[in-house]
């Protein structure tokens, strides 16, 4: 039983991993998208691909403020079962609850997977016909 709970921390491990080594990734490649809509916008403003472009980085902008970072690495806390410091933080107003910003960023994910697919096979369609 032993080998098989070693063989999952391994597994849960690797995986954090590449969760936190994708987020600064996510966040160059928000970068580029935030350049080449600002480069392209009144060329393209009226075509559909760049509409659904325009939704991905508003919704991009949406999960940033999110503070998706965060949630990862506390989701990923509980998940190994570690506690969180006992140090309390002031708490705002403003600050949500966390199941509603990890609920929030969820939906944010599941709107963007349509306008990203669309807008990414639209010219390589156009290029074909």
């Amino acid at each position: 039983m032993l080998l098989g709970r070693d063989s999952m921390d391994t597994k849960f491990e690797t995986i954090e991993a590449r969760i936190t080594s994708m987020l600064p990734q996510l966040q160059s490649e928000c970068g580029i998208l935030q350049r080449i809509v600002y480069k392209n916008k009144n060329q393209h403003r009226r075509s559909s691909y760049f509409q659904r472009l325009l939704k991905v980085r508003r919704d991009l902008r949406l999960l940033q403020s999110a503070n998706l970072e965060d949630l990862v690495t506390s989701c990923l806390l509980v998940i190994k079962g570690d506690k969180p410091s006992l140090k309390r933080r002031k708490c705002d107003g403003e600050k949500y609850n966390f199941m509603e910003r990890l609920i929030g960023a969820a939906r944010l994910l599941t709107e963007m997977v349509e306008p990203i697919l669309k807008a990414a096979s639209y010219p390589s369609a156009t290029a074909i016909l």
